[in-house]
């Protein structure tokens, strides 16, 4: 028998599973509002942030999460910079990219270092259904991914 903490339900009503977080960080608190309407009820709980410091804390202590990086956060950081610093607050964390400023160059060093989705920032119906259905995915990773929740 699976651990119900591990299985999820996707209908209607979205996710049925408590134990999973979608952060959406952007700068942008539009585009943070945009996104956190788009996808409400695919998880149990949707955060929104524009800050590093409160997205790595959620990481450290919200246990399972999809992050959704829109256009940068308030700090500056550079995403080559951001990404690996997530990954060590939480390696089960899936990111995705859906941001259309991204350099090439950090585009790829991004994707190396293990980003789960990149995709340009939302703008026709196509386009949101494939962000959806990116985090469906992840959502699925992190869910039925074994191990520890985050690293200590």
């Amino acid at each position: 028998m699976s651990d119900p903490s591990k299985t999820c339900r996707i209908g209607k009503t979205g996710w049925s599973t408590p134990n999973l977080s979608i952060i959406i960080a952007a700068k942008n608190r539009i585009s943070r509002r945009r996104l956190a309407r788009a996808l409400a009820g695919r998880a149990g709980r949707v955060e929104t942030t524009g800050s590093a410091a409160r997205l790595m804390s959620s990481l450290l202590h919200g246990g399972r999460s999809v992050v959704v990086l829109a256009d940068g956060l308030a700090e500056g950081l550079a995403l080559p910079t951001l990404v690996p610093l997530l990954k060590r607050c939480n390696p089960q964390t899936a990111i995705i990219l859906a941001a259309d400023d991204v350099p090439r160059r950090e585009e790829f060093k991004v994707r190396e270092q293990g980003i789960f989705y990149c995709a340009h920032r939302p703008v026709g119906a196509m386009a949101w259904d494939e962000l959806q259905l990116a985090v469906d995915c992840a959502c699925n990773r992190v869910l039925l991914e074994d191990g520890p929740v985050r690293c200590h």
